[in-house]
């Protein structure tokens, strides 16, 4: 209001001196007295112009109309030389699988969200992936999150991917590679979802601290739970920050505990037990002109451990004892060397325990193999809409080695949230 008046008051004067030439003193002077009335007169209005007042706008119109939709079309071409499914010495969900060979739509997503209000935002991710020549829809988050809570406090409620390690909540089509890691194959099914609640701190240091942990029903694979809400748990601590303009690093530990007492099936394979999952990631990232959409050297690695005890039953042969240990971890680097253009290479590599002699000439019996992979991609992106990638996979997962190619593209389209670092 008090621009306004400066605004109405410059331009009355700006008038008045512009016929300063053409008056005589007396009209001046009276004009100059008309003036004065009227800049009394604004300043008595302005203290009758009601303010506008919280209840004026209804809380709801924050979200009226407004959700963000995107869409994200990620499809592939897979090429063979000899495809192995399994992965010696251990038992994988079908997502953690290999696609089928030839063209796949791979998983493309439709993502829905929106501020409730001045409190909450709401999310839901359906993924649309072909199963065995069948596409179906998947409900892959379905949340609602607070926002503005004191301290630096998040809590999120319904259906989502946990933190743990430093790709399991990241959609896949963010990804520096056609695949997922050995590790997150194995022991998470690629990424692990479930209904739950998690909740998580972010505390007033110098370089970015966040703790957190939460509470879930155990629905889903490494879990198979009862259902009765304590199914799974996890915990983890995430710190990073920047270095100069120019290096940045995220670090962070993981602790994952999935039940499974309803018995976790895939491929003849019957576990009842507990999980206990461990995970160390780091990330360093380096821009060398500060400004990493013109180019980037990224650095990832995450090493993640499992203790499982508990009892396999195989082809329907009768349930054998099994606590074991088993682990695996992943090297990446990925280089930008153009606003375009990306390349990159990544080494994952397991390890499994012996097996008793009951579990002998099992899939869960490595035999000394440690299942291994070397991946290369290189990657055209002509917008951060649009990316076609070529990625070769040496896949050693078996006695049985692999040549696989993958032509894959990524194409998204409407309002779409920054990613994470």
């Amino acid at each position: 209001m008090q621009r306004q008046n400066l605004a109405v008051i410059s331009a009355i004067l700006a008038v008045a001196c512009a016929n300063v030439a053409k008056a005589d003193d007396s009209e001046l002077l009276k004009r100059i007295e008309q003036l004065e009335t009227r800049i009394n007169e604004l300043e008595n209005n302005q203290t009758q112009i009601p303010m506008p007042t919280a209840q004026a706008t209804p809380m709801n119109s924050m979200s009226a109309f407004n959700p963000y939709i995107s869409v994200v079309l990620n499809g592939a071409y897979n090429y063979y030389s000899n495809r192995n499914k399994e992965i010696s010495g251990f038992q994988i969900g079908e997502e953690g699988e290999s696609p089928d060979k030839g063209f796949s739509l791979g998983e493309s997503e439709i993502n829905i969200g929106a501020n409730v209000d001045d409190k909450f935002l709401a999310n839901l991710t359906a993924a649309v992936v072909s199963e065995d020549g069948d596409d179906k829809i998947e409900l892959e988050e379905a949340y609602v999150q607070s926002m503005g809570l004191p301290y630096g406090i998040t809590v999120t409620a319904g259906r989502m991917k946990p933190v743990f390690g430093y790709l399991n909540e990241k959609h896949a089509h963010t990804d520096e590679f056609a695949d997922r890691p050995l590790p997150y194959r194995v022991f998470l099914n690629n990424a692990y979802r479930d209904d739950g609640v998690q909740a998580s701190v972010v505390l007033p240091t110098d370089f970015y601290t966040e703790i957190g942990g939460g509470l879930y029903k155990g629905g889903y694979f490494p879990s198979s739970s009862e259902g009765s809400g304590d199914g799974a748990a996890n915990a983890f601590v995430k710190f990073g920050g920047d270095i100069t303009d120019n290096h940045a690093w995220l670090a962070g530990f993981s602790y994952l505990y999935a039940k499974s007492n309803k018995g976790r099936e895939s491929d003849d394979i019957l576990f009842k037990g507990k999980d206990n999952l461990y995970g160390i990631s780091l990330k360093y990232t380096y821009a060398p002109t500060g400004n990493n959409k013109e180019t980037e050297f990224a650095l990832q690695g995450e090493y993640l451990f499992r203790d499982e005890k508990g009892k396999y039953n195989i082809e329907d042969a009768g349930f054998e004892q099994y606590n074991n240990k088993s682990s695996g971890w992943y090297l990446q680097g990925t280089y930008k060397f153009m606003t375009n253009w990306k390349v990159g290479y990544r080494y994952a590599q397991m390890r499994a325990d012996d097996v008793s002699d009951a579990l002998k000439d099992t899939p869960l019996d490595a035999k000394g193999h440690k299942p291994q992979m070397h991946s290369l991609m290189v990657e055209w992106n002509n917008s951060e809409f649009s990316r076609i990638r070529l990625q070769y996979n040496y896949d050693k997962t078996s006695k049985k080695d692999d040549n696989q190619i993958v032509l894959e593209y990524t194409m998204s389209f409407g309002a779409h949230g920054a990613h994470s670092f």
